[in-house]
């Protein structure tokens, strides 16, 4: 199987960047949309509840994030899978 051409390689790049730089614009409007709503006089206190929900959680993610990083998890992450490899070997050597 012969590796991909330098000119396909750009054009999924392009697209790539292309299509992540949309999704950060259609973010951004998302946002701003969202920051405008709230500060209407119409939905004030509307999405209080849902918005702390949303803050609590996204916070415990990003504490696990930074636990996994901080404690090594994301290093070697192939070695469980070359174990598991090794394991089932020795398994079916031994006929279990």
């Amino acid at each position: 199987m012969n590796p991909p051409d330098r000119g396909a390689r750009l054009l999924v790049i392009w697209t790539l960047v292309v299509g992540v730089a949309f999704a950060g614009v259609a973010f951004a409007y998302k946002i701003a949309a969202f920051i405008f709503t709230l500060s209407s006089p119409d939905f004030r206190g509307t999405f209080d509840v849902g918005i702390t929900v949303y803050f609590f959680v996204s916070g415990g993610w990003l504490c696990l994030l930074t636990w996994a990083f901080l404690t090594g998890k994301f290093r070697h992450m192939d070695r469980a899978k070359y174990d598991l490899l090794r394991q089932e070997e020795e398994y079916e050597r031994l006929g279990i």
